[in-house]
C-alpha cells in the first residue's frame, strides 16, 4: 500500500524584487476652499491730507493710536491657528531739539479708541532718519518670523496704543503730525492726544500719526495664519523592502497672496527631493500658510511625485508579507559582474555577467536574499 502526503498551500502570488528598482508616480491632494481673508494686515500712515499735530513737551503729553482686530474668520477647511500676533508699531516725530525719550504702552481701547486697561509697554528702538526727524518703533519681525515672536493678541478686540514722553521739557522735544490715506483701517483708524497724563483725551477720526522708516509707512502690523484641513490619498499596502522618498512637486495651484509657509506629508516637514516620507497605505499631506491678500474662492490641485525605491539589503521574505518564498530565477542586471547570497548561506551564492540569468527548475526554497554586487532580480513564488 503506498501512502501519499499532499501539502496545500493557499494565495499563492507571484514576488518580483529587484535591488534598487524605482518606481516613480504622482499623487494629487486636492482642497476647495471658500473665501480666505488676509492674514497680514497693516495700517499704513504718511501721506495724505494734513490733521492734529502736537509738539511733545512735556510728560504729561501723550498720543494714542486705536486699532481692532477682527472676529476670528471662518473658513471650511482651514483654521486660523494662532491668535493675531503684534510684530509693528511706528511713530515718526520730526522737530527735534535735545534727546527726549519715549516709551510706548499697549492698551485694551475703550469704544471711543481712548486707551483703557493697560497691557503691556515697549522701548522702543530709534531710527534717525537725519535733519530731525527719528522713528520709534517695536519690531518683532516680519511674518513668518512674528508667528512665534510678536505679541498676542484677542480677536474681535480694540486697541490703543500710546506713545508717552518719559524725557520733555522745553529743552527736549519733538512734535508729532498727523494725515489721512493709508491703507488697511484695522478696524478702527481713531487717533488723539491728551495732554494731562491721560486723564482727558482730544479725539480725532479718519487720520493717523505720520510713520515712515524702511517699513513701507507701516504704523501698525499684525499677523496670523492658516492650517488647511489634512488631505489624505490612500496608495497602496507598503513593504519593508523599500523606501519611500519624495522626488518634488510636479504642479501647484496656488492663487496669488497665497503664501506657503510650512507644510509635511506624513509628518515630514523637509520636503526637498530625496527627503525619505515613510508611509503604511496612504500619504497625508497638510500646509500652514498666510495671506497678503483677500483670495477669492479656489480649487487647489497639488501634485506632489514620489519614488519608491527598493534598496533595502538584505531582504527577508517576510518584509513582503510571506511566511514561505520559492525562488524561479534571478537576473543579472548590470554590467560586470553580479552576484546575490541566498539564505546566509556561502553555498548558495550566485554570480552572473550583465544580460544572464539563472532558472530554478523546480523552485528551490529561500527566506533572505543579499546583494553582494551589481544588480539583480528575483522572480519567485510567495505564500501568504
Amino acid at each position: 500500500m503506498t501512502e501519499y502526503l499532499i501539502l496545500s498551500l493557499n494565495r499563492a502570488v507571484p514576488l518580483v524584487w529587484e535591488y534598487n528598482r524605482e518606481i516613480t508616480f504622482g499623487v494629487m491632494f486636492r482642497r476647495t476652499y471658500g473665501n480666505i481673508p488676509k492674514s497680514i494686515l497693516a495700517r499704513t500712515a504718511g501721506s495724505g491730507v494734513s490733521g492734529p499735530y502736537l509738539v511733545l513737551n512735556s510728560t504729561s503729553y501723550r498720543i494714542f493710536r486705536a486699532f481692532g482686530t477682527p472676529p476670528e474668520p471662518s473658513v471650511d477647511g482651514i483654521r486660523a491657528a494662532i491668535k493675531p500676533r503684534l510684530h509693528k508699531i511706528v511713530f515718526t516725530l520730526s522737530s527735534h531739539a535735545g534727546t527726549p525719550q519715549f516709551r510706548i504702552d499697549l492698551h485694551y481701547a475703550n469704544s471711543d479708541g481712548t486707551p483703557g486697561a493697560y497691557i503691556t509697554s515697549f522701548t522702543p528702538s530709534v531710527y534717525d532718519h537725519g535733519y530731525g526727524i527719528k522713528s520709534y518703533y517695536v519690531n518683532f519681525g516680519d511674518p513668518p518670523d512674528a508667528f512665534t515672536s510678536g505679541l498676542e493678541l484677542e480677536w474681535n478686540t480694540l486697541y490703543s496704543i500710546v506713545l508717552v514722553p518719559t524725557v520733555a521739557n522745553s529743552s527736549n522735544y519733538a512734535q508729532v503730525s498727523s494725515r489721512t490715506g493709508g491703507g488697511d483701517t484695522l478696524v478702527m483708524r481713531r487717533i488723539g492726544y491728551s495732554t494731562d497724563s491721560g486723564s482727558t483725551w482730544t479725539i480725532s477720526d479718519g487720520y493717523d500719526w505720520v510713520s515712515h522708516i524702511n517699513f513701507s509707512s507701516i504704523s501698525v502690523a499684525y499677523a496670523f495664519y492658516y492650517e488647511s484641513s489634512d488631505v489624505t490619498v490612500p496608495i497602496a499596502k507598503s513593504s519593508e523592502a523599500f523606501r519611500s522618498y519624495f522626488n518634488g512637486w510636479v504642479s501647484r495651484t496656488l492663487p496669488s497672496g497665497f503664501n506657503l509657509w510650512q507644510e509635511n506629508i506624513n509628518g515630514v516637514s523637509n520636503l526637498s527631493a530625496g527627503v525619505e516620507v515613510p508611509f503604511s497605505d496612504s500619504y497625508t499631506h497638510s500646509m500652514k500658510f498666510y495671506t497678503t491678500a483677500d483670495i477669492a474662492p479656489f480649487t487647489q490641485e497639488d501634485v506632489a511625485s514620489f519614488k519608491w525605491k527598493y534598496d533595502i539589503n538584505p531582504v527577508t521574505v517576510d518584509m513582503f508579507y510571506a511566511s514561505e518564498a520559492y525562488l524561479q530565477q534571478i537576473d543579472f542586471l548590470d554590467s560586470g559582474t553580479n552576484s546575490v547570497r541566498l539564505n546566509d548561506s556561502y553555498e548558495q551564492e550566485f554570480s552572473g555577467a550583465g544580460g544572464s540569468s539563472i532558472v530554478f527548475d523546480p523552485p528551490v526554497l529561500w527566506w533572505k536574499a543579499q546583494v553582494l554586487s551589481g544588480r539583480v532580480r528575483l522572480k519567485a513564488l510567495v505564500f501568504e
